[in-house]
């Protein structure tokens, strides 16, 4: 396996894709939802740990030596995901949603301590393999 860059050379890309992620998580989380009244409130939970797994593990890995910022950044966004759903008629603020976000950033810290940190240069490495001089 090559030696991986400094520096992600596709970022931009990348923060860009991750933006787009936070959106559609917004998007998701203010939009009227019609679900069954039998729907387990533990697969909300488990909803909320999910994507902010993926969101930690998105943003930790391509701001190497960030975590805690990055951790910090999305606690806050679930907060704001929580009092932005107290001002729909449709949706309500949960202090268990926000645990939930908080155990799944708290995993993906977890996560970004072993070699899956690297998956953006091992994509990069595929994408645009270094050519020979």
């Amino acid at each position: 396996m090559p030696a991986e860059p400094q520096s992600l050379r596709l970022k931009p890309v990348w923060l860009t894709l991750g933006v787009m992620l936070l959106a559609a998580v917004l998007t998701v989380c203010l939009i009227p939802l019609k679900m069954p009244a039998a729907t387990p409130v533990l697969n909300d939970k488990v909803l909320h740990v999910g994507t902010f797994v993926l969101l930690t593990a998105w943003f930790g890995a391509i701001a190497p030596g960030q975590s805690a910022r990055v951790g910090a950044g999305l606690l806050l966004y679930g907060v704001l995901i929580e009092v932005l759903q107290s001002f729909t008629a449709y949706r309500s603020a949960e202090l268990l949603d926000l645990l939930a976000d908080a155990a799944g950033i708290a995993a993906g810290l977890l996560i970004l301590q072993t070699p899956i940190k690297r998956w953006p240069f091992w994509l990069e490495s595929l994408l645009l393999p270094e050519r020979a001089a």
